[in-house]
């Protein structure tokens, strides 16, 4: 509550602010008013940027030339993440710094992993990118602050190995990391000090992080702890149930077909490495965080360059004819997006009230007038109401 400057303007503060930057300056670079369709075309605009990184990302791993015809495996991924019901939805229809921030995390994944493979570790070019995709990562959300510390674990592990390089990877990790850190405490604390945005974020993580029930005795936090971890698994099992029994197919496959040898090279333990650490600790250090659905988003990435390896070497074993392949990929697709479409039916009805109650409310009212309200309303009903809105505490002061 002291998020709040000497005009009276109260912020939100719990993720950093590049995620709201970004959409602004687009719009008033090409003169649009912020509205729900320009949104939703600019979260598209991510969307389709993500699924091109994950081709770009299946190329990297299969040794083919992005740049040279489509290559098959890595189109399979591509149309995965496109038609995932994970990311249909939440880059779609939902845009928030989660969202924007999954974009610049499969970017890094990207960029990281060629620097590795290829030894890309002093090439000036190389170097820039990554800081730059590092640095709009943890100035969009904290899990850019989880990739750099899944980064730069790697690096100490094998900054003494054979190859040469894991140093400067190292150290521009942990400097641009800094940086952006000091760059949020800097930026917040000008609202109110830097008291006030520490106490904040320690409010905040007591809400979102790990610890719920540790104020009310160990059997209270371990049943909370179980609670919280069996939502998280209900979201993943809701958003990939379709994928599973895609990577059930292929197990079995590897276990039935003796000419068929699943094998993850070194580079694939890279990609798992960088692809799944960050995600993990989220979960682990916010796990409060975590339950909320959006947080499976993250997971798109392995799960799509995933099954795009396991294409290409189901495909080139010729353990199952090619035609077989194509119409499980086909039958795959249709699922996921009547998935996403009965997801989508679900939740018309919340937000349709949304509308109608901003709507009708600004119809009501004047533009100039001030509405007082006796509980706290959604920012969707300000929005579409295009009104101030105070929340009255008692009725005495509604009556004022």
């Amino acid at each position: 509550g002291r998020m709040i400057d000497k005009e009276g303007n109260y912020y939100y503060v719990s993720h950093p602010p590049f995620a709201y930057y970004a959409p602004f300056f687009v719009f008033k670079l090409l003169h649009i008013r912020p509205d729900v369709l320009p949104l939703q075309l600019f979260n598209l605009a991510l969307h389709f940027i993500s699924a091109l990184f994950v081709y770009f990302t299946v190329c990297l791993l299969s040794f083919n030339r992005a740049r040279s015809l489509p290559y098959l495996s890595a189109v399979v991924a591509f149309t995965i993440y496109t038609f995932l019901p994970v990311t249909l939805w939440f880059q779609g229809n939902v845009y928030m710094s989660d969202m924007a921030v999954h974009t610049l995390f499969i970017i890094g994944v990207y960029v990281a992993l060629k620097m590795i493979i290829r030894r890309k570790f002093y090439v000036p070019k190389y170097i820039f990118f990554y800081v730059v995709v590092l640095a709009l990562m943890i100035y969009t959300s904290w899990l850019g602050v989880f990739f750099a510390a899944g980064v730069i674990v790697y690096s100490l592990l094998h900054v003494r190995g054979e190859v040469k390089g894991f140093g400067v990877f190292l150290w521009s990790t942990i400097i641009v990391t800094v940086l952006m850190l000091r760059l949020i405490v800097y930026q917040y604390s000008q609202i109110n000090g830097v008291d006030a945005y520490i106490e904040e974020m320690l409010s905040r993580y007591i809400v979102r992080g790990s610890l719920e029930g540790t104020d009310k005795g160990l059997w209270s936090f371990m049943f909370s702890y179980l609670w919280l971890i069996k939502t998280l698994l209900y979201n993943y099992i809701i958003h990939y149930i379709v994928l599973y029994a895609l990577i059930a197919a292929f197990v079995y496959l590897a276990i039935s077909r003796k000419k068929l040898k699943i094998v993850f090279s070194e580079n694939g333990y890279r990609f798992i490495w960088l692809s799944v650490t960050p995600v993990m600790l989220m979960h682990v250090f916010f796990l409060n965080y975590s339950v909320q659905d959006f947080s499976a988003l993250y997971a798109s990435l392995f799960f799509s360059v995933l099954l795009g390896i396991l294409y290409d070497k189901v495909k080139k074993s010729g353990a199952v004819p090619l035609i077989r392949m194509r119409i499980g990929l086909v039958v795959a697709i249709v699922l996921m997006v009547v998935q996403f479409q009965l997801m989508n039916a679900q939740d018309v009805f919340r937000r349709d009230e949304y509308k109608k109650l901003g709507e009708e409310i600004g119809a009501e009212s004047g533009r100039d007038e001030v509405i007082f309200v006796n509980e706290v309303v959604e920012p969707q009903v300000i929005f579409y109401a295009q009104r101030n809105m105070r929340f009255a505490k008692d009725s005495a002061e509604a009556k004022e």
